[in-house]
């Protein structure tokens, strides 16, 4: 679906930190993630897939096609990214919708209706969006970004700062929509534990740097998950 071929990247303004020769795949029917420490670098690279960025080195491919300026607006119609609020924060969530209907003619809006009932949101439509509560927000994001019907959704730490109940709603909405759609999920995270037993596809990453991706349990081995998440907490540090 898509693929990151050895793409690199360094912000003007900062010296110590870039993004090197990353290669990385994702496909449809699977959950994959980006897993590392924060700052580590999975914001960039989420961007950086979804043209937000640009590599200084290496492409990024979606359907085989290359993403470039003049294929951006066909791809960001395929193509879903949440976890930087988008809409009007003024606005209640039915108005945030209607603007979402206009700037995507293929928003269904039935299959709309009953995603915010199965995210428990039916009764906020007249609710001021900045008022919500954190995981009410990520649960209304997530539920625009999917009655797009996106091939791909790209999730910037989306259980992150969520309570236990907000998590497994946040889980069973993806688990469900992978299931049913075909949809592929790249989400960014720290937390192993709560993505363990969903994803199918991990990438570790550590200071802008890809240590190691594939199958869950070929990144996993034969370590037990303590291990794993001493290692995502000693990632960054020196030997």
């Amino acid at each position: 679906m898509i693929e990151a071929k050895s793409i690199s990247f360094k912000y003007k303004r900062s010296d110590k930190f870039s993004i090197d020769d990353i290669s990385l795949s994702v496909e449809e029917g699977m959950i994959s993630c980006l897993l590392g420490k924060n700052g580590c670098g999975k914001t960039t690279v989420l961007k950086l897939l979804y043209g937000m960025l640009t590599p200084k080195s290496g492409s990024v491919y979606f359907g085989g096609d290359k993403i470039c300026p003049r294929t951006l607006p066909a791809y960001h119609e395929k193509v879903a990214f949440t976890g930087h609020c988008w809409c009007d924060t003024d606005l209640t969530l039915e108005h945030n919708v209607e603007f979402l209907s206009l700037l995507y003619p293929d928003f269904d809006r039935d299959y709309y209706e009953r995603l915010i009932k199965k995210a428990g949101l039916e009764d906020k439509a007249d609710k001021i969006y900045a008022n919500f509560s954190a995981g009410e927000k990520v649960k209304a994001e997530i539920v625009f970004a999917l009655a797009r019907h996106p091939k791909l959704l790209l999730m910037d730490e989306p259980l992150a700062n969520l309570d236990p109940v907000f998590k497994t709603d946040v889980i069973e909405l993806l688990q469900d929509e992978v299931a049913t759609g075909g949809l592929g999920i790249l989400l960014s995270t720290h937390l192993l534990d709560e993505i363990n037993d969903i994803t199918d596809r991990i990438f570790l990453l550590d200071k802008g740097r890809l240590v190691s991706g594939g199958d869950r349990f070929e990144v996993l081995g034969d370590k037990e998950d303590t291990d794993l998440r001493d290692a995502v907490k000693n990632m960054g540090k020196e030997a």
